[in-house]
């Protein structure tokens, strides 16, 4: 079995953090999501996998530029999802097809796969906003009609957006006048005969930052992890067994990092610092802080006295010392100046405070 993984569309609503990277060159829990999905694509046997690009192609293929299993392909016109399956109509193989901004276990891709056996099949799931997905109709276990985005929806069991497809999918698309996978499926529903598995552990639709940082949370909850044996922990230091620590990481004396975090390679936890339920990003440097709750990207530096909750910092930034930062997100190579208090915004990439270069 073969996979496609659509990743071509630039996500708007995950400003500032689209304006350098796409959705799936994003880190969650220390690593690239698009990464992550592909590993778990690797352990349930698929060695054959496709990334459907536009929005900053060449990071994509830079990133897996030395991955024979994986190959990207070029959509040249953003139509719509059939369109972006369709770039990859030479696949003769049955296929899984799975968006680039979204989280699902390994347990629950391996259930679909092994649920297949008709020319589609889906994973489902229930969802507190069902107005927002595509909604199932369900009878004798048995997909009856799906409603694309309801203004009323009958149930909430909606479409993850996961399938498993047989080649006559491409026929399907080339016959449709429809630009929307969806719409293709509700076209030819009788015909691909849709069989259903349902999420049984997790599966989130990355579809704006707030949900960017429930997926590290998610991540970072569900990661069975093993912390490296290169890492340097000061005797005066508490780390609970929670906690990942990767390669290179230093945390200093009278530090405490506690709940479900990880320190990503190289950085630095400097004394006296209290990391909860955080994603610490690669080479970042943080000292004598406070940081709850958040997602901070690589290369970003904390001084003395900061209090960071419910946030999420864009690599490379700085955040000098007194400032508060609570439930905001703050762009790229921000630059966040002494004794601030921000709470509820997003910053632009680039900001900086003392020039009030703020989008809120």
């Amino acid at each position: 079995m073969k996979a496609v993984i659509l990743s071509a569309k630039k996500k708007e609503n995950l400003f500032p953090f689209s304006e350098s990277a796409p959705t799936g060159l994003l880190p969650i829990n220390g690593e690239a999501l698009v990464s992550q999905t592909v590993e778990k694509l690797k352990s349930q046997g698929i060695d054959e996998i496709y990334i459907v690009v536009n929005y900053k192609q060449k990071m994509f293929e830079e990133y897996f530029s030395e991955d024979d299993q994986v190959k990207t392909v070029f959509q040249d016109e953003l139509s719509g999802t059939a369109e972006a399956v369709n770039t990859c109509n030479f696949i003769e193989d049955d296929f899984l097809v799975i968006n680039g901004d979204v989280i699902v276990s390994e347990e629950d891709i391996s259930s679909l796969i092994d649920l297949h056996s008709s020319d589609l099949s889906l994973l489902a799931t229930n969802d507190s906003k069902p107005e927002k997905f595509g909604v199932l109709s369900i009878e004798n276990n048995t997909i009856v009609s799906l409603d694309e985005k309801p203004e009323d929806p009958e149930n909430t069991l909606v479409n993850s957006g996961i399938y498993v497809f047989s080649s006559k999918i491409f026929d399907k698309i080339d016959a449709s006048n429809q630009d929307n996978l969806t719409d293709v499926i509700i076209q030819n529903l009788d015909s691909l005969n849709p069989k259903f598995s349902l999420i049984e552990d997790y599966w989130l639709d990355i579809g704006s930052a707030k949900k960017l940082w429930e997926a590290d949370k998610i991540l970072r909850e569900h990661d069975d992890f093993e912390s490296s044996e290169s890492v340097e922990v000061h005797e005066t230091a508490f780390v609970e067994e929670s906690v990942e620590l990767q390669e290179g990481a230093v945390v200093e004396a009278g530090t405490i990092i506690k709940g479900n975090s990880t320190v990503c390679e190289d950085a630095v936890i400097g004394a006296n610092t209290v990391i909860e339920d955080s994603t610490i990003g690669s080479g970042c440097n943080i000292q004598h802080s406070d940081v709850r709750n958040s997602l901070i990207f690589s290369d970003t530096v904390i001084e003395p006295f900061v209090s960071i909750e419910q946030s999420i910092l864009g690599e490379d930034s700085e955040i000098r010392s007194g400032t508060m930062i609570k439930e905001s997100f703050i762009g790229p190579r921000s630059f966040i100046d002494i004794n601030n208090s921000i709470r509820g915004v997003k910053f632009v990439p680039g900001a900086r405070t003392d020039l009030s270069e703020i989008s809120k």
